[in-house]
């Protein structure tokens, strides 16, 4: 068991210094001396004491979007990226992520995938995968994606599917409507949210091929059905784009901002003093994958990979710079993912929730502490490994 004291509590709501007792993989209890000053748990055998005096207590971070095998492979196999560690996940303050396949599903596979998610469960933290790549038809591990989300316990939807990209394979209208029904039908057998999560890449058709498939269905299939990502690093008309499916009730996913860029920041920040909705928004790190940057010629220019920090960097600045309030700004990587993937043991701290916490420095917001499932990973002076990790 874990006793996690005198934290600045955000569950994510803030509810003032508070203590946070962990136990069997849950939150047993939150609470105050204020309100049960009768309990000594000072006394319980095996109990391990954390004092966070002063310092912010929230949620552990959830990260819908990382390419936990690597990804790349757009300057040829030698730009293939390399696969996740643990210690940088835990370093960004990450306990639950789903992992995700992309340009490149011959070289990458899903069996791969599914394994290297076992791999970080095995490890302590918890890792779901979205079933599919770029193209359509896209590869399953069952043979189709209904079997897949009733049998693999790893899947909870399908991803990424690229639209909008001269990597995809520009499906037809008919194809995305089969392929968002199966991902409906499979959720609603399987119990899980059943997301079609979708890269959307600079072409000018931006958000026409989902709405496509919702006219198709004839408003049948609900917007929150599909979530759209990279939204905010495309130039100001898919942001725009963004804006208006999310004010028709859509789900939306950005892209965190990686060292030097702005884009995220910048179109959160406006969409909050316009009062448009961020609680339709979730952000994500693209972790792990590419980064190119094409010319208006299609010539590769630039080549990077994402990091897993972007997340928390994108939080740090609404926070430090936007003035935004930190229950709102860390919600868009604990709260709003848990409910957009049906997550409902996740992103928040309540009795019975998963013992997911992430503790913060006040003043610099950098992690210092990190439990997952209950299990102590991080700490100021050390950080757990995989099995080859130096």
């Amino acid at each position: 068991m874990i006793l996690v004291k005198n934290g600045l509590v955000y569950t994510p709501e803030p509810i003032g210094k508070a203590h946070i007792l962990l136990g069997g993989g849950s939150v047993l209890a939150v609470f105050s001396e204020q309100q049960f000053p009768w309990i000594n748990l000072t006394g319980i055998p095996l109990l391990e004491v954390i004092d966070v005096e002063g310092d912010i207590v929230v949620p552990g971070l959830i990260d819908m979007h990382v390419h936990i095998t690597g990804g790349g492979g757009e300057m040829g196999p030698s730009s293939r990226t390399p696969e996740a560690g643990l210690a940088e996940i835990l370093e960004a303050g990450i306990t639950t992520l789903v992992g995700v396949l992309g340009t490149d599903c011959v070289s990458r596979s899903l069996e791969n995938l599914r394994t290297k998610a076992k791999a970080l469960q095995e490890e302590g933290i918890t890792a779901y995968m979205w079933s599919g790549c770029y193209r359509v038809p896209s590869p399953t591990l069952t043979g189709n994606l209904v079997r897949d989300l009733q049998l693999i316990n790893e899947v909870i939807g399908a991803g990424e599917i690229a639209i909008s990209d001269h990597r995809g394979s520009w499906p037809s209208t008919e194809e995305l409507l089969h392929l968002v029904s199966d991902a409906r039908v499979g959720g609603m057998l399987s119990g899980k949210a059943g997301i079609v999560h979708f890269h959307v890449g600079s072409a000018s058709s931006l958000l026409d091929p989902l709405w496509s498939v919702f006219n198709a269905s004839r408003e049948a299939i609900p917007l929150t059905q599909m979530i759209p990502t990279h939204v905010s690093h495309r130039g100001p008309e898919l942001v725009k784009a963004a804006e208006v499916w999310v004010k028709a009730g859509g789900l939306v996913d950005f892209t965190s901002d990686q060292e030097g860029e702005t884009a995220s920041y910048d179109a959160l920040k406006d969409w909050a003093d316009r009062d448009v909705p961020t609680t339709a928004v979730s952000i994500s790190s693209d972790a792990f994958g590419s980064l190119p940057v094409f010319d208006s010629k299609g010539n590769l220019v630039k080549y990077a990979v994402a990091s897993p920090l972007a997340n928390l960097n994108t939080i740090r600045r609404l926070i430090r710079e936007a003035e935004w309030k930190v229950e709102n700004a860390i919600s868009l990587s604990t709260k709003n993912p848990a409910k957009f993937l049906s997550l409902s043991h996740k992103g928040h701290l309540s009795p019975g929730s998963d013992g997911d916490v992430l503790v913060l420095d006040q003043s610099s917001l950098d992690v210092k502490y990190v439990i997952a499932k209950g299990r102590l990973l991080r700490t100021p002076s050390w950080t757990k490994k995989g099995l080859f990790e130096h």
